[in-house]
C-alpha cells in the first residue's frame, strides 16, 4: 500500500513539544484521499487517547473531503488491548469521567456521516471489540503471525458487560450467541468471530492485503449518493442510538459501582501485576 499523506499537519502540531508519538494519528489514503485512515498505536486505551480520538474524529466529520474512514492500529499483533488497567484503579470519580470519554468515543463512531471500517490487525478485545463493533464493518487477519482473538471479556475481569453492549452484540451477532459468550467473557478465534457474525470477512494473509482490500470496500461505499446514504445510516441506528444516549448516567453509576467491588479490583490488581510482571522479562 501506498504511504499514506497526512491528513491535518495540526493533527501533530500539539505533541511537537512532547517527547511520544501521539496515541493516535490521522492519514489521508494518497490515491482515494477521501478515504481517512485513523491509526492507533497505543496497545492500553488511556483517558488521554480517548480525548485525542474524539478531537481527530471530529475534524475529519468537518473535512467534507473524507467520505469514509478506516480504523486500525500500527501495534504488531494487537488492534486495541482494551481499557488501560490503571483507569480503573484512580477511584470512582476519575474512573466515571473516563468512563464517560469511552462512551463519547463510541457516539463519534457510531453517529458518524461517514462510511467507517476496522482493519482489525490482531487481537481485539474488549475495548478492541466495541471500537470494532462501533464501526460499519470489521475485518480481521486470520494470522499475524500468531492467531488473533476478539471478543467482550469484561467478565473474565470482573465486571459486568453493559447493557447497551449487551445489545450491540446481540444485533450485530444474535441473542443467542450474547446468552452463550458474555456471562463467560468467552473471546473467539477469528473464524469463530465470523460465523457468528462479528467480523465480516477475514481471509487475508497479511495485514496489507487487508488494509488494501478495506480502501477499496470503502471507495466502492462511497459511490452512493453522500446524502441520501447518511441519512439513511442515521435512521437505521437512531433506535440504539437514542436508547444509548438515554442510558448515560444509568449506565455511568452501574460500571462505577462494580468497578469498586472487591471481585473486581482484585481480578484488576491481579491482571495489573502480571502485566508488570511480563514487561520485565
Amino acid at each position: 500500500m501506498t504511504r499514506p499523506m497526512v491528513l491535518q499537519q495540526r493533527s501533530l502540531a500539539s505533541f511537537a513539544n512532547d517527547q511520544r508519538p501521539p496515541s493516535v494519528n490521522v492519514t489521508k489514503h494518497p490515491e482515494s484521499p477521501e478515504v481517512a485512515i485513523m491509526t492507533l498505536t497505543q496497545s492500553a486505551f488511556s483517558h488521554d487517547t480517548a480525548r485525542l480520538m474524539i478531537k481527530e474524529w471530529r475534524a475529519m466529520e468537518q473535512d467534507q473531503s473524507v467520505r469514509a474512514v478506516m480504523l486500525k492500529s500500527d501495534l504488531k499483533s494487537i488492534f486495541c488491548a482494551g481499557i488501560d488497567f490503571s483507569e480503573f484503579m484512580k477511584g470512582p470519580e476519575s474512573f466515571g469521567n473516563y468512563w464517560r470519554s469511552i462512551r463519547e468515543v463510541f457516539d463519534v463512531i457510531y453517529s458518524s456521516r461517514l462510511n467507517t471500517a476496522a482493519a482489525m490487525h490482531g487481537h481485539s478485545l474488549g475495548l478492541g471489540c466495541v471500537l470494532g463493533m462501533a464501526c460499519q464493518d470489521r475485518f480481521m487477519v486470520g494470522s499475524t503471525p500468531k492467531p488473533a482473538t476478539i471478543g467482550l471479556n469484561e467478565v473474565a475481569v470482573g465486571v459486568p458487560v453493559p447493557h447497551w453492549l449487551v445489545e450491540l452484540f446481540a444485533q450485530i451477532t444474535s441473542r443467542r450467541h450474547a446468552e452463550r459468550l458474555l456471562p463467560l467473557g468467552r473471546i473467539l478465534s477469528v473464524q469463530e468471530a465470523v460465523q457468528a457474525g462479528l467480523v465480516d470477512k477475514a481471509d487475508f494473509s497479511s495485514q496489507q492485503e487487508m488494509e488494501e482490500f478495506v480502501v477499496r470496500y470503502l471507495v466502492g461505499r462511497n459511490k452512493a449518493p453522500r446524502v441520501a446514504q447518511a441519512e439513511t445510516m442515521r435512521v437505521i441506528r437512531l433506535n440504539f442510538l437514542n436508547f444509548f444516549r438515554a442510558s448515560e448516567e444509568e449506565d455511568v453509576a452501574t460500571i462505577v459501582r462494580y468497578v469498586q467491588e472487591e471481585e473486581a479490583q482484585s481480578v484488576l490488581k491481579a491482571q495489573i501485576a502480571r502485566l508488570a510482571e511480563k514487561s520485565k522479562r
